[in-house]
């Protein structure tokens, strides 16, 4: 009985979610387009719990869509202060963005729902406004909106998801594990990415390495994939001394690491070095945890 309840509670909020959204992207915010309207600011935590109540509660606001602003509050990001605009704080609640997603998943479609859930991830301080336009739009033409690139709410979406796409498949080609002095045998792997891509690239590895322990620490985003022998593996975010244990663990030098430096330098033809298109394939930031880059 009690699951129930919840659920029809869940239920509620996203067809209350729904029912705003719809109705001010159909009049196109005639009411409020009336008279001009001060810019309201949705201030939410920088996480996607955050980020997704911050749409919610700019969804069930009925304020109007183009009058709305989100800004995640994160030391990365410098706002200007606007004068005159309305400033809400906004609570996080994973009831919230429970019910934006099940919206788009049940709304748009579940394609959609995964070009949502690759943006929430980008580092771009404003994916909470790209996403809200974005989905919007979703909710008014339906399924297609991922193909109306001609329009701003939907191109924008596109080069932040594009952004996304490109760094997981980057550090997909380019991390580098080692093995460390543990019990049981350990491998790790510190990457530093723009975006929180951990998540993203965890199942490749885990396919790959599926019987093996293995570590992948995000040093930028403070959080780490762990996975075991059994298959299964989580990302969470690290306390200071569970840190301060991997780095230690990263820093111990390790037999194997050298022979492929040696390996990686013997096979280099000195002659035929371009380092103009080294920099174009392989930028500095990428290779400070690789290993053939490690003095």
């Amino acid at each position: 009985m009690r699951v129930h309840v919840k659920k029809r509670r869940r239920n509620g909020l996203r067809r209350g979610f729904l029912a705003c959204v719809i109705e001010i992207a159909k009049k196109g915010g005639e009411k409020q387009d009336m008279e001009e309207k001060n810019i309201r600011i949705y201030r939410c935590s920088d996480d996607e719990v955050g980020v997704f109540s911050a749409i919610y509660e700019a969804g069930i606001s009925g304020y109007g869509h183009k009058y709305i602003r989100i800004q995640p509050q994160s030391d990365r990001y410098i706002y200007s202060m606007e004068l005159f605009a309305e400033y809400v704080d906004v609570e996080s609640s994973e009831k919230k963005m429970n019910a934006v997603l099940s919206a788009v998943k049940e709304k748009i479609s579940n394609e959609v729902y995964e070009y949502v859930m690759k943006a929430i991830v980008s580092d771009d301080s404003r994916r909470g406004d790209i996403i809200y336009q974005f989905i919007t739009y979703g909710f008014t033409i339906g399924e297609k909106v991922i193909m109306a690139v001609q329009f701003q709410e939907v191109s924008d979406m596109f080069t932040l998801v594009r952004s996304v796409q490109n760094e997981a498949h980057r550090y997909i080609e380019i991390l580098r594990f080692k093995e460390v002095v543990h019990k049981p045998p350990l491998l790790l792997a510190v990457i530093e990415p723009k975006n929180d891509i951990a998540a993203h690239i965890a199942n490749h590895f885990a396919d790959r390495f599926n019987n093996e322990w293995f570590i992948i620490y995000d040093a930028r985003h403070h959080k780490a994939v762990f996975h075991d022998v059994s298959g299964r593996w989580e990302v969470r975010l690290l306390t200071r001394d569970e840190e301060e244990k991997i780095c230690e663990l990263h820093e111990t030098k390790e037999e194997y690491s050298e022979l492929w430096r040696v390996f990686f330098d013997s096979i280099a033809i000195k002659e035929r070095e371009n380092k103009k298109l080294q920099m174009e394939n392989l930028p500095i930031e990428y290779r400070k945890n690789m290993t053939e880059f490690i003095v």
